[in-house]
Formats: C-alpha cells, structure tokens, sequence
C-alpha cells in the first residue's frame, strides 16, 4: 500500500471516530470542564475541526471554517480579543461533516510524488520530517491525539466508551 493510501486511510478512520467520539454529547456536557485547567470537550472538538484548515491547505482545497477564534492552534496562532458567537457541539460536528468530503476530494487527488516536497513549517517536534507527507503524518497524529483526549472526557461524562464501528 502506497504512503498516500496509508495515510489517507488514517484521514477516513478520523472522520469515523470524530462521529462516534461526540454521539450523544450534549451540548451541556461539552461546554462543562470536568477538571480545571483541562480543556473542555466542545473546545477539543472545535479545535480538530479548525485542524480541517491544514488538511485543506495540504490538498489544495478552499473551505471556511467558522469559529477560528474559539479554538487557536499551538504557539503563534493568531488570538482575537473579540469572539464570534460560541457555536453549539452539534454545529461543530455538522461543520465537520459538511467539510469532510471536500476535503478528503483534496487529499485523494494529491499526487503521490507530492509527499516528498519539502515545507517550511514552524512544527513542535525536533524530528520532523519536512516534507508534505511528513506533515500530513503529524496532522493525522494530532487528529488521533484529540480524538483520545475526547475519549477520556467521554468517560468523564459517564458516557459508554467510544465505539470504533
């Protein structure tokens, strides 16, 4: 299997777990902490659709996503002082899906040889791989890192555990 199906099918297998993570969250259990300073889970799920920015960039595909300012990345990304409206849980999860398909269109058509360009990317691990491919590595590893936060935070909120079908 090609490096491109691989992670492809690590970018499918996301979108799968993203949906079964927040079934049947309410929007009162995602915007409640279970524990200070934790993050809740609407952030978390917010903060992995905002990711949807960088899978877009890597397949050359132009989305919006809404509600940047609620859920900035790692160091440098951009603070706003003035908020938009919180979105509810259920219309982070509708964003999400709306963009999926286009998105994971992007990534589908992107050249295997593509992988093996180099990028300029301020990245937190010393041992990058600076290459498009070793980027979409990290971002599906970031996806599963999420994904794993929102699992606990599941649990937290007496929730039966995360299903992977």
């Amino acid at each position: 299997m090609s490096a491109k199906k691989v992670l492809l099918a690590q970018f499918d297998l996301h979108n799968l777990l993203y949906n079964n993570v927040t079934k049947d969250i309410t929007d009162a259990e995602a915007s409640k902490s279970i524990s200070s300073p934790m993050n809740n889970f609407k952030w978390l799920a917010g903060h992995m659709l905002s990711a949807q920015n960088h899978f877009a960039n890597l397949g050359g595909v132009a989305i919006t996503v809404p509600w940047q300012d609620h859920f900035p990345g790692g160091p440098g990304a951009p603070k706003s002082t003035e908020h938009s409206p919180m979105p509810s849980l259920q219309q982070i999860i509708a964003k999400w899906n709306e963009l999926h398909p286009q998105i994971r269109k992007g990534l589908e058509n992107l050249p295997e040889e593509a992988l093996a360009q180099p990028v300029q990317f301020q990245h937190p691990i010393f041992q990058f791989d600076n290459t498009l491919g070793g980027l979409w590595a990290f971002l599906n590893h970031h996806q599963a890192y999420t994904i794993g936060q929102l699992g606990v935070l599941r649990r937290g909120h007496n929730k039966e555990a995360m299903k992977y079908n």
